[in-house]
C-alpha cells in the first residue's frame, strides 16, 4: 500500500515537471528579426520591413503574404497588388521593403516573408493608427500564458516537484534503514 501511494506521488511529480517545462513552440527562433521602422503608421502611410542580419540566399526572389484589415491594397514600392501576389527581392540575403498601407488601413498588419529557393520565414508586423503608440514586435507573434498571471500555478508546480523529491529521498531513507536492521 505505502509502495503504491509512494509511486502515484512520484507520478504526479514527474507529471507536474512536464507540464511545466517548456514546450517545443517556445523554443523557435526566427532566422533573423525582421523590424519595421516606424513600426507604427498612419493610414496611408508607409514603413520599410528590414532584418538585423542576412537570413536570406543572396539575391532571392521573396514572397510575401500579409494579414489585416483591406490587406489587399497594401503597396510595394509604389504599385498595388493583392496581398498573394506580393514579391520582393533580398539584397544580399538582406530584407529590405518598403510598404505602403491603403487609406482605409486599421489595425495590426501581419507580414510572411518567404524566401523562394531557401525556404526561410521571416515574421513582421506594423500597426495602423492615427497616432503612434508603442512600438510592433518583431518576430514570432506573442502566444501562449502571461508569466505575471500564471505565478500561482508556477509555485504549485514546483511545490509538487518539491514534494515528489522529499518523499523520493524519504522511501530512500527507509529502505536503507530496513536493510540495515535485517
Amino acid at each position: 500500500m505505502k509502495t503504491t501511494i509512494l509511486r502515484a506521488i512520484a507520478a504526479l511529480s514527474l507529471a507536474a515537471a512536464a507540464v511545466m517545462a517548456p514546450t517545443a513552440a517556445n523554443a523557435y527562433v526566427d532566422p533573423a528579426v525582421v523590424i519595421a521602422t516606424p513600426p507604427v503608421i498612419p493610414a496611408g502611410g508607409q514603413t520599410v520591413f528590414t532584418t538585423n542580419r542576412p537570413a536570406l540566399q543572396g539575391d532571392e526572389d521573396v514572397l510575401i503574404s500579409v494579414s489585416g484589415v483591406n490587406a489587399n491594397g497594401i503597396a510595394l514600392a509604389s504599385v498595388v497588388q493583392t496581398n498573394t501576389t506580393l514579391r520582393s527581392k533580398a539584397i544580399n540575403g538582406s530584407l529590405r521593403v518598403p510598404v505602403t498601407v491603403p487609406q482605409n488601413a486599421s489595425g495590426r498588419y501581419d507580414f510572411t516573408f518567404t524566401g523562394a529557393r531557401s525556404g526561410t520565414v521571416l515574421h513582421g508586423s506594423v500597426t495602423v493608427t492615427g497616432t503612434p503608440s508603442s512600438p510592433a514586435k518583431g518576430g514570432l507573434a506573442v502566444t501562449g500564458f502571461d508569466a505575471g498571471a500564471t505565478t500561482g500555478v508556477w509555485i504549485a508546480g514546483a511545490g509538487l516537484v518539491v514534494a515528489g523529491g522529499a518523499v523520493v529521498v524519504g522511501a530512500a531513507i527507509r529502505r536503507r534503514r530496513r536493510s540495515a536492521r535485517s
